[in-house]
């Protein structure tokens, strides 16, 4: 159950008449309106900027893992250039297509999608 809070400025009723009272208590009025919406400003402000925080977190995680992938695929065929190098010295020229044709076509995939 929610409290119900008496905001009661200890003014008698002919207190409240007076043109001096009603000064001023619009005068706290809009020195509380002032600083409210100063308070709100400065909430969006942080709401907006804990919002770019976290877009820009968000990105650098994805990147993180694609940047992972990307590096595995280019150690890879890497380590297959160079297996295909020792077949095609040892003149297994068969074997050297057959692993070095997919492993440079895999080293540049791995570039061009570096490159994004």
């Amino acid at each position: 159950m929610v409290e119900k809070i008496n905001y009661d400025n200890n003014l008698t009723s002919e207190e409240k008449n007076t043109s001096v009272a009603y000064k001023l208590l619009s005068k706290e009025n809009r020195a509380l309106k002032r600083s409210l919406k100063k308070t709100q400003d400065a909430l969006e402000d942080m709401r907006k900027e804990k919002f770019d925080h976290e877009k820009e977190n968000a990105i650098l995680n994805h990147k993180q893992r694609t940047v992972f992938w990307i590096e595995c695929c280019k150690f890879s065929s890497s380590a297959g250039i160079g297996f295909a190098t020792s077949y095609f010295f040892q003149g297994s020229i068969e074997q050297f297509l057959t692993i070095g044709i997919p492993s440079v076509i895999i080293f540049f995939i791995a570039l061009f999608f570096s490159n994004k």
